[in-house]
């Protein structure tokens, strides 16, 4: 038996877990990987059903350490040039708004799922970035070393990500009132476009629309969601353009 982090026994996350009969420990003859995934998956669920933020964060915690280091392969593997930190916080953006999508029918579904939409948020990254010639590869020079740092950064940087990831549960927080607050066809539209994948045809075939039309109401959306999140942040217009 492992015992996991401290944060499992998080107060808040204690009754809802137990009421779903979730072990937090390895089950007989289960894997240290089968048993992450499960638990991935049910941290997923209890938050997809309770909009829980102790449990969002919970499963922030616990999954993005594997969510970040398979973003990693997939760049590598497609050679884009793409922080892969900018990708995870999009995708857990996408985890969070579209939360009531999430279908757990087996102990790895949050895994399948969740890189499903890292695969779309890389596709999409790549395809914003203006395509460059070709570089020899054996011109370059030799790759930077990653040098570790010392222990005064680590504390400086740990604080840093503690306060990055409060704000960052604020700015989630008023982005999923905005996308609440969005008529049902703007919601279906961006969750067919933004999480699933969909192409702006296939889109329109779906909510029965045209495709020329697609672009207008996927623009009109979005437009509808920034300047929500704006009312709700009291963040002016002049603000986000010198932002």
């Amino acid at each position: 038996m492992i015992a996991l982090s401290p944060w499992c026994t998080w107060p808040a996350l204690e009754p809802g877990l137990r009421a779903r009969g979730v072990s937090l420990y390895n089950l007989p003859d289960e894997s240290d990987e089968h048993r992450d995934d499960r638990i991935d998956t049910e941290l997923m669920a209890l938050f997809r059903d309770t909009a829980q933020r102790e449990a969002f964060d919970a499963l922030y915690q616990h999954s993005r350490g594997r969510l970040f280091a398979w973003l990693r392969w997939l760049l590598r593997e497609q050679h884009a040039r793409l922080d892969a930190i900018d990708l995870l916080q999009d995708t857990y953006v996408n985890v969070y708004r579209y939360a009531s999508s999430f279908r757990s029918d087996h102990a790895g579904s949050f895994r399948s799922w969740v890189r499903t939409i890292a695969a779309n948020v890389v596709r999409r990254a790549r395809a914003s970035v203006p395509r460059q010639a070709a570089v020899d590869i054996a011109a370059r020079g030799p790759e930077p070393i990653d040098r570790r740092p010392g222990p005064q950064l680590r504390v400086v940087q740990g604080e840093e990500r503690v306060h990055l990831r409060q704000a960052w549960l604020l700015f989630l927080e008023h982005y999923a009132r905005a996308f609440d607050s969005l008529s049902p066809r703007d919601r279906r539209a961006l969750e067919l476009v933004e999480v699933e994948g969909h192409t702006y045809v296939e889109t329109g075939a779906l909510l029965g629309v045209g495709a020329s039309n697609m672009k207008m109401i996927m623009l009109r959306a979005r437009r509808r969601l920034q300047n929500r999140m704006r009312a709700s942040m009291c963040v002016s217009h002049a603000a986000a353009r010198v932002a």
